[in-house]
This record gives C-alpha cells, structure tokens and sequence, in this order.
C-alpha cells in the first residue's frame, strides 16, 4: 500500500503534459483577421427611472403605521427580534441585576 501513492503521483506527473493537448486552438492575436467576440457595452443608465414628482401623506397616518410595525415586530423595525418560542413571548421580562463585579473603575468611577 506504501508504494501506491508515489506511483499514482508519478503516473498524474506523466499525464499532464497531455492536458496541453486537450484545449482549444486560439486564434493569433496579431492577425487583424482573426475572429473574436463581439463586444458587448451595458449601459448605466440602462436602468434609470426619470424623476417623479411624489405627493407628501398625512404625516399622522404614517407615524401610526410605524408605530403599529414597531409593537408587533417587538423592537425597532430595523432590528427584528425574533422570539425562541410563542411562550417566550408573552413571558415577561426578568428585573436587570446589578454586576457582579462592581462596576467599571476605569469609566471614572471610585474604587
């Protein structure tokens, strides 16, 4: 079994020459003649949509609407929180705690 892979590496060695026989024949770049591809240009403006005049809504309308997709999505509506589970949801939030390690006395405070 130990000799096995030096030869298959000795027998892929052999074989790689014969790739270079394997592609394509490309035409010369020198001669004018030649084919080549044609050329292709996307525009950048091939997408442009003209400016359109937009008519302002009722500024309360679109306050409630956010206000009704921040509480059901239950943060800011940028930053979704998905809950783990419907319980989780509606189990209410534990009281924060105070650090157990005493603050921060490098943030100005006295230690």
């Amino acid at each position: 079994m130990n000799s096995f892979f030096p030869r298959l590496a000795a027998f892929a060695a052999l074989c790689l020459p014969l790739l270079a026989l394997a592609q394509a024949a490309r035409p010369d770049p020198a001669d004018a003649k030649a084919p080549a591809p044609a050329l292709r240009y996307p525009s950048a403006f091939a997408d442009y949509k003209p400016w359109q005049e937009t008519k302002p809504g009722d500024w309360r309308a679109v306050n409630d609407n956010v206000r009704q997709a921040t509480a059901k999505s239950g943060g800011h509506v940028g930053h979704q929180m998905s809950p783990a589970s419907p319980a989780a949801a509606s189990a209410p939030l534990a009281k924060p705690t105070a650090p157990a390690h005493g603050g921060h006395p490098t943030h100005g405070g006295k230690q």
